[in-house]
């Protein structure tokens, strides 16, 4: 397989939309757009409005930063950081994060 270059925006958002596991079409299809758009996109042809760069990142479970600068580089990050922030996403409601938050926060104290 190809290596995919992800120091472009649209290299990011290919990046990320593999990851995700979907094609363009599939992409396209949730955002109510063309395969061609997409594809547009990922090869950095137009400029892509802030609106439908966070749409974009909402859909492949990133950062609209991430995918416009490269913000946040997961594979720089602590394997154990990783691994608490996926939990951390699969909890939930904001209710049963905010329960978790506060058990960490015990947990720093008794250290």
């Amino acid at each position: 397989m190809k290596k995919i270059d992800n120091s472009t925006m649209g290299g990011r958002i290919k990046e990320q939309r593999i990851k995700a596991g979907m094609t363009q079409e599939q992409l396209a299809e949730k955002m109510c757009i063309t395969k061609v758009a997409i594809s547009q996109y990922e090869n950095n042809k137009v400029d892509i409005k802030g609106s439908v760069l966070v749409e974009i990142a909402g859909i492949l479970d990133t950062t609209a930063g991430y995918l416009l600068n490269s913000e946040i580089i997961m594979s720089n990050v602590d394997e154990q950081i990783k691994e608490m922030t996926e939990v951390f996403r699969g909890l939930g409601n904001d209710e049963i994060r905010e329960v978790a938050m506060e058990q960490v926060k015990l947990l720093l104290k008794m250290r």
